[in-house]
């Protein structure tokens, strides 16, 4: 039996109790109505909204759970600005531009394991683009504002290869998949699941993954300080469950890239591939080495006037122990 498959509600509180949980945790909280969560292709959320484990848990409190699929991390943080959108997952750069933007609201509430592997810098099979130092005078693609954005500049500031001397594409991911097939730029910075889609269809070579970067780089969980502040049991009960499922799955990967072919329609050796290598987890709350390394990369925007102001990543966390 697959480990995410909808189990009796009794035999789900047996493992609640069996991992740990508080449950009187949750028990004199008060509840939303509903909680509307903003996913992307990769993220473990993809997995739990095709189990349907939150929904049964949330029912017990009267929450209805929401779900809203996004391309990327920006429009998810103008989501979660505006109301429509109360948590989601995100790479590093999206908060960054939000606590410097029109997007103040928008906070940290837990972060993703340290990324490794899941995100790469690929050329095409035949380039003769070796390593990073090799981009000068060459095309690069990533989606502006996402967490390539931040990958692309730190990449560039390791290896010592001016902003200038590099020319940047803007496109969302289906647009660079295209212009990467046609030969119409010669790198691109892309996360999993598109990653592997992009290595197995194309033979597109590595030469940067985001591990290899000088300071770590983290995934996180964001939303709005108001929901935060209003509704920390509902954070807690979503990211107690979602790091008890993804813990399963990862451990059962073959099904697990079987069920998730299954239920979103990206094909089976491309989650195949992908899973090894996704980050998956949440923890809470942030730590001084992740609100280190988070306060390095929106450094690193400011000077590269990504932003156009300093920021202090400490100022937009809402703790929801």
């Amino acid at each position: 039996m697959l480990p995410f498959r909808r189990p009796s509600w009794r035999a789900f509180l047996a493992c609640l109790v069996c991992f740990g949980f508080q449950s009187l945790a949750y028990a004199d909280a008060s509840w939303p109505a509903a909680i509307n969560i903003g996913i992307q292709k990769g993220d473990p959320l993809v997995a739990l909204r095709a189990s349907g484990e939150l929904e049964k848990v949330f029912s017990a409190h009267g929450v209805a759970v929401r779900w809203k699929e996004f391309v990327y991390g920006a429009p998810l943080v103008e989501a979660i600005n505006t109301g429509d959108v109360d948590v989601g997952a995100v790479g590093s750069t999206p908060p960054i531009l939000a606590q410097a933007g029109a997007a103040p609201g928008v906070v940290y509430v837990a972060f993703a394991p340290k990324l490794q592997k899941s995100y790469g810098i690929i050329v095409p099979a035949r380039s003769t683009i070796q390593r990073v130092e090799d981009l000068r005078g060459r095309k690069i693609a990533f989606a502006k504002g996402s967490q390539g954005h931040l990958f692309v500049l730190k990449a560039l500031a390791d290896a010592g290869v001016p902003v200038t001397s590099v020319q940047f594409v803007y496109l969302n991911y289906s647009d660079a998949r295209a212009a990467f097939e046609r030969g119409f730029i010669d790198a691109w910075a892309v996360p999993d699941p598109r990653y592997a889609d992009t290595e197995l269809s194309t033979g597109a070579r590595t030469i940067l993954t985001i591990g290899q970067l000088s300071v770590a780089q983290y995934g996180f969980y964001i939303g709005s300080r108001d929901f935060a502040r209003r509704y920390p049991a509902a954070l807690r009960l979503l990211f107690d469950v979602l790091d008890k499922q993804t813990a399963s799955e990862l451990a059962h990967p073959a099904q697990t890239a079987e069920f998730l072919a299954q239920s979103t329609g990206v094909r089976l050796d491309v989650w195949s591939r992908a899973l090894p290598r996704l980050e998956w987890g949440v923890h809470y709350p942030l730590t001084d080495e992740v609100v280190k390394a988070q306060q390095d990369a929106a450094d690193l925007a400011y000077r590269e006037r990504v932003i156009p102001r300093r920021v202090e990543v400490r100022d937009a966390i809402v703790d929801i122990r």
